[in-house]
């Protein structure tokens, strides 16, 4: 599928998802507003690919948030306005592959979302973060409440409140807890698959039982998290990869795992 905005491409079982718009710092536009939640369907069903990176193109910018000169809209999406339009991350799309965000330079605003939603974060030691929303007069009120889940409060309200006057560097954003690790730029992409291609040699359906776990469990409380959680372990300890894994250890051999693409035909009852 050709995208506008996006650039899709499979290697070796990893899916590499650019945001494509250099010329505008990757800023979200409406045909990107448009594509993303396509592209994550995409790579949901592709059976080639079993991890995602999202990442930037260019060497300056990973999103600059949305374009100013073109807002993310779509005039034939009923909805429009409400907080089901924002839906540009994988966890937002409620996929359960695993995602690397590689963050290439400057994360801004609303392309804080990819990193809030991202299973793992790898920084290029250029990249920068900072929410500018406040500065051009608008609420920031969606990237903090979800960067919550990985940084001290007082450091997502500073970054929301201070509107861009002061920016976040990689190391001071991989000791609060925002990115999980930071590389030299011209490693960046490498250091991203490399962890991408240990994750794809996993069990798949374990893998998206295990994701939804541990981000589901973010919007409840202990026990109930934990009863889901049980649910999940259940659900896989019936799939025929906890069988395979055993087998093989004791075969001594590469497990031959379900594709992703047999759960999505699973009746959707919180036990995927």
């Amino acid at each position: 599928m050709e995208y506008k905005s996006l650039i899709y491409e499979v290697r070796d079982g990893v899916a590499l998802i650019t945001l494509a718009r250099e010329e505008r710092l990757n800023a979200l536009n409406s045909d990107m507003n448009r594509e993303l939640p396509l592209v994550w369907r995409h790579f949901e069903a592709d059976d080639n690919a079993q991890v995602a990176i999202v990442t930037g193109q260019g060497p300056k910018a990973f999103c600059v948030g949305a374009d100013l000169n073109d807002l993310p809209k779509s005039d034939d999406d009923p909805t429009a306005g409400t907080l089901q339009s924002i839906k540009w991350s994988s966890l937002q799309n409620e996929v359960w592959k695993p995602v690397i965000a590689a963050v290439n330079g400057m994360a801004v605003g609303g392309g804080l979302h990819f990193i809030a939603d991202a299973d793992i974060v790898v920084a290029s030691e250029t990249a920068t973060f900072f929410d500018s929303h406040v500065a051009i007069g608008f609420a920031s009120a969606l990237e903090p409440i979800a960067l919550c889940r990985r940084m001290p409060i007082g450091a997502v309200l500073r970054m929301a409140l201070m509107g861009g006057a002061e920016r976040l560097g990689a190391q001071e954003a991989l000791r609060l807890g925002l990115v999980d690790e930071v590389t030299p730029a011209g490693e960046l992409l490498d250091r991203a698959f490399a962890m991408a291609n240990k994750i794809r040699r996993h069990s798949p359906s374990a893998l998206a039982r295990t994701k939804k776990a541990i981000w589901q469990a973010q919007d409840m409380g202990l026990n109930q998290a934990l009863q889901h959680g049980w649910k999940l372990l259940i659900a896989q300890s019936a799939h025929p990869d906890a069988a395979e894994g055993p087998q093989a250890f004791g075969q001594h051999r590469r497990p031959n795992w379900q594709p992703y693409s047999a759960l999505l035909d699973v009746p959707s009852d919180g036990d995927v």
